[in-house]
């Protein structure tokens, strides 16, 4: 693997590892939000904590696509066209297994390292231009 290859995808794990741990983060502390806001206000009825668990999924499916977007062109790195859409559904595929009850943070953080570990292979795609 040339430097210049080994370089984007040490780049694109780290962008994604950020990103993953940076919603994770943000996502964790929305639901936590939403908990003590049902608490709260038992009788609140439907709408104790709709606002909070709203903020907790949007920000859930936007943090990422975004971070990695950024992270890359802070970089200098462009055409991370498949690493910004593949990754953002793989975050999404791996929402459904991390945002369950039933997993602890050893599991969390193996799914997020594996997904830093995809961020980075996907880093390594360039498009390449047609010939004329």
């Amino acid at each position: 693997m040339s430097s210049r290859r080994l370089c984007r995808w040490i780049k694109g794990g780290a962008v994604t590892a950020a990103a993953a741990h940076a919603t994770y983060w943000v996502w964790e502390s929305a639901k936590e939000w939403e908990s003590e806001a049902e608490q709260a206000n038992p009788d609140g009825g439907i709408g104790a904590g709709f606002i909070e668990g709203a903020l907790a999924t949007f920000a859930w499916l936007t943090l990422v696509p975004l971070l990695l977007w950024a992270g890359m062109r802070l970089l200098r790195e462009r055409d991370n066209h498949l690493l910004v859409t593949m990754g953002s559904a793989a975050w999404i595929v791996l929402g459904t297994q991390v945002t369950k009850g039933d997993v602890g943070r050893v599991e969390t953080e193996l799914f997020l390292s594996a997904f830093a570990l995809l961020g980075g292979f996907l880093a390594l795609y360039r498009p390449v231009p047609p010939e004329e």
